[in-house]
């Protein structure tokens, strides 16, 4: 018996994406994406799922992505404003848009940008930046029949 499916992962990593881009006018990518090294970036990475309700027509689930921003590091008194900035307009931007169409004709709701955790520690190929991360989640209903 062939299993019918849609890759909602990737839909909801192209809608993210997409949403992102538009508000902060950065690179934003995932985590199986090339490297990236412009001046501020945003670096999707997804974590899991949690299944939730499941009926005979329907599945609901709980998708989690860690979001990660990285700015370029700058050793001046306005850095610290700039980096608060940032943190609020992204967090605005979910907080905002609580729905995520996606390309299937179906939708991620109850989008949540989750804890926020400030100057994390971030990997050697990016010790020229300051990184702060959320833990995002969304949930979706699934294989309606």
């Amino acid at each position: 018996m062939a299993v019918t499916y849609s890759n909602v992962w990737k839909s909801i990593l192209v809608a993210l994406k997409s949403k992102i881009r538009a508000e902060m006018k950065c690179p934003v990518i995932s985590n199986f994406d090339e490297t990236n090294k412009s001046n501020h970036f945003i670096k999707l990475i997804p974590r899991g799922s949690e299944q939730g309700d499941v009926t005979k027509h329907s599945e609901h689930r709980i998708f989690n992505i860690d979001i990660i921003y990285y700015l370029i590091n700058r050793n001046n008194a306005q850095f610290q404003d700039y980096v608060f900035n940032q943190a609020s307009i992204l967090e605005a931007l979910i907080h905002d848009n609580p729905t995520l169409s996606l390309a299937d004709s179906t939708v991620a709701y109850n989008l949540r940008s989750g804890n926020n955790e400030l100057g994390i520690e971030v990997e050697e190929e990016y010790e020229d930046y300051y990184a702060m991360s959320w833990n995002f989640s969304c949930e979706h209903l699934n294989n309606l029949g």
